[in-house]
């Protein structure tokens, strides 16, 4: 059985890195798409086009990167794909403001493109291995 690409959802107000990411995803078997502003990616996460997010924090607007994920936080339709700040930060403060507004990942600027991959492994490795296991546990308590 083969599974369709996961799909990242890169939102980055810097034209030049939007298209580097989207490139660099295409070629380790992700699907891109793209956005160059908080509505759009709304818009384009709540249509169901992705299977994560990438964020850059510091879109265009004081904390556009903070207020769009907690949007996506707050409706029920995004409230559950995981988001992958990218951030030029390492504060601790400005983590936890991260994670308050539903930050699961980080990935520092610049960026370490082997290191963002590596996340994403991680993050869709778990996801396809839950499903797994419940898949299996499902088929276990079918009666023989």
């Amino acid at each position: 059985m083969t599974t369709q690409p996961k799909t990242i959802l890169v939102v980055d107000d810097d034209i030049d890195l939007l298209l580097a990411l989207r490139r660099r995803l295409i070629r380790a078997g992700y699907r891109a798409v793209t956005a160059t502003d908080a509505a759009t990616a709304l818009e384009r996460a709540r249509g169901g086009l992705a299977d994560a997010i990438l964020l850059d924090v510091c879109l265009a607007g004081a904390d556009s990167g903070l207020d769009l994920a907690r949007a996506l936080q707050d409706d029920p339709a995004t409230a559950r794909l995981p988001i992958i700040f990218v951030t030029g930060s390492a504060a601790d403060d400005f983590k936890q403001r991260c994670e308050a507004a539903g930050g699961r990942y980080f990935v520092s600027k610049p960026l370490d493109l082997d290191l963002l991959l590596q996340v994403l492994r991680g993050l869709f490795g778990a996801d396809e291995l839950a499903e797994a296991r419940r898949v299996s546990g499902a088929k276990r308590r079918q009666p023989v």
